[in-house]
């Protein structure tokens, strides 16, 4: 049995943990430390700063002070992340990451860079250092994420993701698209990105990929309204057909050949409505049973149907889009006139006729009565029809501030068909067999109509 204390055997102990801390600390921090001995460089602003490891291995190879990047401005810094670290320089940067090795950042590539976030922004670390671009027009460098690329005449741009994978198989600056003119940039609806080119655009959305489209044929998509326009985005590239170009967009195509020009084909709006007029809203819901839908405004030009609003949300019936009926809660599917409105508010400045209802204002769903599905007018308790089958116009509340009424069912009328559908201001909830959407989006809708144009609304799943 041994004779040493309790306290002393315990204080033992603790030296024993104390020093395997100490050779865990040694360890731990031996890894983090540089691979290069460290090299200390008078500073431009005064001083000296050290550069290190992989960083002062490639900032040697750029010639030093004497090179590229001059003195440095600072010592080895971590990134924000702390994932990588960084020397900024007279001249420029060099950047190091485990994943990237270290290479530097100058120039107008440099400022876009930072513009975008450094980085943390969608680029990442740079793979490459700056260099030349084919046929000496410019200059470029390689990052995680893509590219950004700079010439005098087009300035710094960004080019990432699947946009830039597209550019690359194109055959990046030395194919038709030449050098970027814009950065990335998101399209007006909201659906996709693209970016401009010298020669052309690629377009990219979730449900097309990415494309290029250049020449006669942007050209004409462009005249139609882009990706707003009936034709959407491109989901191929230009491709060769006898005598001619041709590429294939999500509702159609465009061909060229030298002796016709371009030819707009198959060109259908959503749901394939044809309407009669110049005008039409289109409802598509993602499943019959949904009562969630998106709503875009479309308008004819003389370069075809375009997009002049949406598509944006909106609510429809609790029981989705299909053959509605009185019993029901399901929107009517088909193509419907827009020829009146209504509101508890003032006219919003729509030009369809318009009338401000009050507590008189009924529209009438009592199938027994022959004003079935139309509005009527006298005062709570004296109504010719069952006011329990019909709806009083006011006091349903501030979804109906501002409505138009959507004319199912209207000529003829077939009684237990359903009634009373109309595109109105949305609560955020289902309805009851209406198209609701934001009050907003609705008084900029009113304002837009044009009965002269015609209007309609296409109700559907797509």
């Amino acid at each position: 049995m041994s004779t040493t204390s309790p306290a002393r055997r315990a204080r033992a102990r603790l030296g024993r943990l104390t020093a395997l801390l100490a050779v865990v600390l040694v360890t731990v921090v031996g890894l983090g430390a540089p691979s290069a001995s460290a090299t200390a460089y008078p500073s431009p602003a005064g001083g000296t700063r050290q550069v290190i490891g992989s960083i002062l291995t490639h900032y040697q190879a750029l010639g030093g002070p004497g090179g590229v990047l001059g003195g440095p401005l600072t010592d080895e810094l971590a990134t924000p992340s702390r994932y990588g670290r960084y020397n900024h320089f007279a001249a420029g940067s060099v950047y190091w990451s485990p994943a990237t090795g270290a290479w530097s950042v100058v120039g107008a590539i440099r400022d876009r860079w930072a513009w975008l976030g450094w980085e943390a922004g969608p680029l990442g670390y740079p793979i490459t250092d700056e260099g030349m671009t084919q046929g000496g027009r410019g200059r470029y460098e390689l990052f995680q994420g893509g590219a950004v690329y700079w010439s005098p005449g087009t300035g710094a741009h960004q080019v990432g993701g699947s946009i830039f994978g597209r550019y690359d198989a194109l055959g990046r600056e030395g194919s038709v698209l030449g050098l970027p003119t814009t950065d990335e940039l998101s399209t007006p609806n909201g659906l996709g990105r693209y970016n401009h080119f010298q020669g052309g655009s690629v377009y990219w959305s979730p449900a097309s990929g990415a494309h290029g489209v250049y020449g006669a044929i942007r050209d004409r998509w462009a005249a139609a309204g882009w990706e707003s326009s009936a034709l959407g985005f491109p989901v191929s590239d230009e491709y060769a057909v006898p005598g001619g170009r041709a590429q294939d967009f999500q509702r159609g195509s465009i061909s060229w050949t030298p002796t016709g020009g371009t030819v707009v084909g198959g060109a259908t709006l959503p749901l394939g409505v044809t309407p009669p007029g110049n005008q039409v809203i289109t409802v598509v819901a993602p499943s019959a049973g949904s009562s969630t839908a998106t709503v875009t405004a479309w308008q004819r030009g003389p370069g075809g149907w375009s997009a002049v609003l949406g598509p944006v949300p909106a609510r429809v019936g609790s029981a989705g889009v299909g053959a509605a009926s009185e019993s029901s809660t399901r929107t009517p599917a088909g193509t419907f006139s827009l020829t009146t409105a209504f509101g508890r508010a003032g006219n919003p400045g729509t030009a369809l006729p318009y009338r401000v209802v009050d507590r008189s204002d009924w529209w009438v769903s009592d199938t027994g009565s022959p004003l079935y599905n139309a509005p009527a007018r006298c005062a709570p308790g004296t109504c010719p029809f069952d006011e329990r089958a019909g709806e009083n116009l006011y006091a349903a509340g501030a979804v109906y501030d501002n409505a138009v009424v959507i004319d199912y069912n209207r000529a003829p009328v077939v009684r237990g068909a359903g009634s009373a559908f109309f595109l109105h201001i949305s609560n955020g909830g289902a309805t009851a067999g209406c198209v609701a959407v934001d009050r907003g989006v609705l008084q900029q809708l009113m304002r837009w109509l044009d009965p002269n144009a015609a209007p309609v609304i296409s109700i559907g799943v797509g």
